[in-house]
């Protein structure tokens, strides 16, 4: 007969498994089936709280040229991601910092110090689609679901080992560390790194439909590498190396070009507003 805490052990076991088949869904234009199980009623809370402290703690500039570009883009491009239910809120943090973010429910952060980079509207408009993918795409939903399994999966492995095999403690706490270790690394941060190359090919599609030349989605990526060189390996690093970037959008600047050509703005996108 078997043992009543190994029922239970294997019945936790079918519970996640079953929980993961409910909770996949599908990321836009790459299809990529998705794992999620935090509802969006807990991310855009997160978003809304989390933006109002980030900008609490930092500069923002509310004024001039610069910010009037970044709510027009920001409007564009949120515009064609159709997304009515998120708050759409962009501000310009006058910091050095060559960065860009963005929070659950459309709250979007860009560094003064990211201008140069970007040099021109269509370069906005690309890291904006970009950001905006993360929300359209619940990137950040879908990374605590990854975590939230991590740890639910590891203490499920605690359980058979406790329960199944005759290890001491010590030895199952040197088991459970070597595979939490692996998990960071072979699960965790290569999703990382799927969803900036998955954000950088909604994104260009999204500035595409917004009326903006595609093909300055690479230029970005290539003034990346001028202005903030990437030194860390690729295989620990939260984000792909630049020329694998420009590699994937590549692939998808076809369709990408497409767009843009029923959707071109009048004006001159590439004309150099932030050179440096």
């Amino acid at each position: 007969m078997t043992d009543p805490k190994t029922l239970r052990t294997w019945a936790l076991v079918t519970g996640c498994a079953a929980l993961v088949g409910v909770a996949c869904q599908k990321v836009p234009y790459t299809n990529r089936k998705q794992f999620n199980l935090v509802p969006n009623s807990i991310m855009l809370g997160l978003g809304k709280s989390s933006y109002a402290s980030m900008l609490a703690e930092v500069p923002v500039q509310k004024k001039g040229s610069n910010n009037q570009t970044l709510q027009s883009v920001g409007n564009r491009i949120s515009g064609v991601a159709k997304r009515p239910d998120y708050a759409w809120e962009y501000s310009l943090i006058n910091q050095d910092e060559i960065n860009a973010w963005c929070l659950p429910g459309g709250y979007i952060g860009f560094y003064t110090g990211i201008l140069p980079v970007l040099d021109n509207e269509a370069g906005m408009a690309f890291v904006m689609g970009h950001e905006v993918a993360h929300a359209t795409a619940n990137h950040g939903s879908e990374r605590m679901s990854q975590q939230l399994t991590l740890l639910g999966g590891l203490t499920g492995l605690e359980l058979i080992l406790a329960n199944e095999t005759k290890m001491k403690p010590a030895q199952r706490a040197a088991v459970l560390g070597a595979l939490g270790v692996g998990g960071q690394l072979g699960v965790l941060l290569p999703f990382s790194r799927t969803h900036e190359s998955e954000a950088d090919v909604i994104g260009m599609m999204y500035m595409a439909r917004a009326g903006y030349p595609p093909k300055e989605s690479q230029r970005v990526w290539d003034r990346m590498s001028e202005h903030a060189p990437n030194s860390v390996p690729a295989f620990l690093s939260t984000h792909p190396t630049n020329e694998k970037r420009k590699g994937v959008l590549q692939e998808w600047l076809p369709n990408a070009r497409k767009k843009y050509q029923r959707n071109k703005l009048p004006h001159d996108t590439l004309n150099t507003l932030w050179g440096g």
